[in-house]
């Protein structure tokens, strides 16, 4: 005798399907060698990126070349469209790291130059390389600058507008007392802290660091209007450093009042490379760090590495507790070198990868290596990611949210038509620029019982 379950319960199923489409890019570049580093939304819906340019003029470059490498700023209109672009330097190397919009409407770029007293340059290098600070009006044209630096190396990797309308200025330097540096190294490489007022004048700074090598790549300012700081760190207990070195590299935050004391460290990392790019507080206090890592399970790292060096986000709370932490790579190079918070909850990162499918990579590569996009929620789980490129590498240095469905990405390609890639390359690597958004399908359906194999809904 044969026994069915009959179920007169219908279920109705709706599942969302989550694709991310290409909205516009644009790639922008001259014959030579242009990287962009740093994009940035404008109040007016528009993009300001900027970075660093060899060319002269070609393709889309204007102005020729000043020295061996330019800071060169290219102002965008909300669909990708060039509005002006400026080429700014001396006679040596100099190179953005950092721009943004400031509250003036102007923009303010940050890197750091060899260049002495040339073009536009009015002040002699201080030693190999110094912290560089330009401010522009709303259409390109500077307004002042400042040539901050020792006797050493020192690099400028991040800047941030203050409440007071002054700026932060966070990099590394193994300059001793010299110049405008007013404290001796630790080590190898230090944290260097410097804040100056709106017309870029120097009202103090901090050497932070122990008897290694350690590089500051983020700086914001907090709610108490103190100053979140991270990097990477390879000293163990010494100087500043309060703790000893998991592996090779660690990821190191501090945290400085309002005029630049150390207030509280913390380092994490594994028994290998963990490499901090990111840094940013979230809206309960807390911060989310991101960047890239070869640990396996050891230290503070709960999760073993999936390939190559692979994503690493993790968030510590307002006690510097570590909240909840994620690994995310697949067999091949994984480098996150972006993450913060969405308008729409959770965190987006950037990167780039050369992985295929495996372990959490769902696409393969396209080139060799390609920008990889990743959504995480408030808990770190990972809800999307996009792969984009072309057929070379394609290397994505930032990406951020600009509405609760669209993200701009910004980086740099070498590239031809192929794969996601519409325009060929230009001339050496080009600044590509991409706004992608979200569309969500929603597909519903019923579900019911068949019991006489007709395909038909029973009746009843």
């Amino acid at each position: 005798m044969r026994k069915a379950l009959l179920i007169l319960t219908f279920i109705t199923l709706t599942f969302r399907i989550n694709a991310q489409e290409i909205e516009w890019q644009n790639t922008i570049g001259g014959s030579l060698t242009d990287y962009l580093y740093d994009i940035k939304a404008c109040v007016d819906g528009g993009y300001i990126c900027g970075g660093s340019s060899e060319s002269n003029i070609s393709g889309d470059k204007t102005q020729n070349a000043i020295g061996e490498a330019d800071y060169w700023i290219v102002r965008l209109d909300s669909s990708g469209n060039i509005q002006w672009q400026k080429t700014i330097g001396g006679n040596g190397i100099d190179n953005i790291s950092t721009i943004l919009q400031t509250d003036d409407g102007g923009f303010v770029c940050g890197g750091w130059s060899d260049s002495n007293i040339s073009g536009d340059k009015t002040e002699n290098s201080q030693g190999g390389s110094d912290y560089w600070i330009v401010k522009l009006d709303m259409n390109g044209i500077i307004q002042w600058q400042n040539t901050i630096g020792g006797n050493g190396l020192d690099f400028l990797n991040s800047l941030e507008q203050t409440s007071d309308g002054g700026y932060i200025c966070g990099g590394s330097s193994n300059s001793g007392i010299s110049g405008d540096k007013s404290e001796n190294t630790n080590g190898l490489d230090d944290y260097w802290i410097v804040k100056i007022d709106s017309l870029g004048n120097i009202q103090w700074e901090n050497t932070v660091g122990g008897l290694m090598v350690d590089r500051l790549n983020a700086i914001q300012q907090t709610f108490d209007d103190g100053y979140i700081c991270g990097g990477t760190s390879e000293s163990d207990i010494s100087g500043d450093k309060l703790e000893n070195s998991r592996g090779i590299d660690d990821f190191w935050v501090i945290k400085l009042d309002m005029n630049g004391s150390l207030q509280w460290q913390k380092t994490i990392g594994g028994n290998d490379y963990d490499l901090l790019h990111s840094l940013r507080q979230t809206v309960d206090g807390g911060y989310i760090c991101g960047g890239e890592s070869i640990s396996n399970s050891s230290g503070e790292k709960s999760e073993n590495s999936e390939g190559g060096y692979d994503l690493l986000g993790c968030e510590t709370g307002y006690c510097r507790n570590i909240q909840w932490q994620n690994t995310i790579g697949g067999d091949g190079f994984d480098g996150l070198q972006s993450i913060k918070s969405t308008n729409g909850g959770g965190f987006i990162c950037g990167g780039m990868s050369s992985s295929n499918i495996s372990g959490d990579k769902f696409e393969n590569s396209i080139g060799g290596l390609d920008y990889w996009v990743v959504k995480l929620d408030n808990a770190g789980q990972l809800e999307w990611q996009n792969t984009i490129g072309g057929l070379d590498n394609d290397w994505l240095n930032l990406v951020e949210s600009t509405s609760a469905s669209e993200y701009i990405c910004g980086g740099w390609s070498e590239s031809n038509i192929s794969g996601d890639k519409t325009e060929n390359n230009i001339g050496g690597p080009d600044y590509w620029v991409i706004k992608i958004t979200d569309n969500y399908n929603l597909i519903q359906g019923k579900t019911f019982a068949d019991l006489n194999s007709n395909q038909q809904q029973e009746p009843g």
